[in-house]
């Protein structure tokens, strides 16, 4: 007996890749004031992060949002580490990911050293590894600010 395999009953929806198509059929851009409204904008990032490249729209949208929660967040769920170092708190999201030092390094640096560096307090974070950090994160550049 020669059977075709049954297709897929599942559909995958591709995400929109212009301006006006993610505002409409994701979520209109305005501030998140509820833990259900931050829940729906979280799930909206985690399919964008996804995306191999993203465009300049869904970039921009990704990073309005991302704003948006963060601001949220802030506000809402702040946490006090007044106590914890940089480096402790990259620690903690570095073992919450399962990466190493050597995959800080890939992620913020061409040296592959620095991750290391970094992880010993031998060096400090520039500005735009704290905003890589921060977006790979998703949280607060503020966490990563010594």
């Amino acid at each position: 007996m020669n059977k075709t395999p049954a297709k897929s009953c599942v559909r995958t929806r591709a995400i929109p890749t212009h301006w006006d198509e993610l505002v409409s059929s994701f979520l209109k851009l305005r501030p998140v004031t509820s833990d259900s409204a931050h829940e729906k904008a979280v799930k909206i990032l985690e399919k964008l992060t996804v995306l191999p490249n993203m465009n300049k729209a869904q970039s921009d949208y990704f990073e309005v949002l991302s704003d948006l929660v963060v601001k949220y967040e802030n506000e809402h769920w702040n946490i006090d580490t007044s106590g914890v170092s940089v480096v402790d708190i990259l620690k903690s999201f570095l073992e919450d990911h399962n990466m190493t030092a050597a995959d800080l390094s890939r992620l913020i640096s061409n040296d592959r050293t620095i991750g290391c560096k970094i992880l010993k307090g031998q060096r400090k974070l520039t500005t735009e590894q704290i905003k890589i950090l921060s977006q790979t994160f998703k949280v607060s550049a503020d966490l990563f600010i010594g």
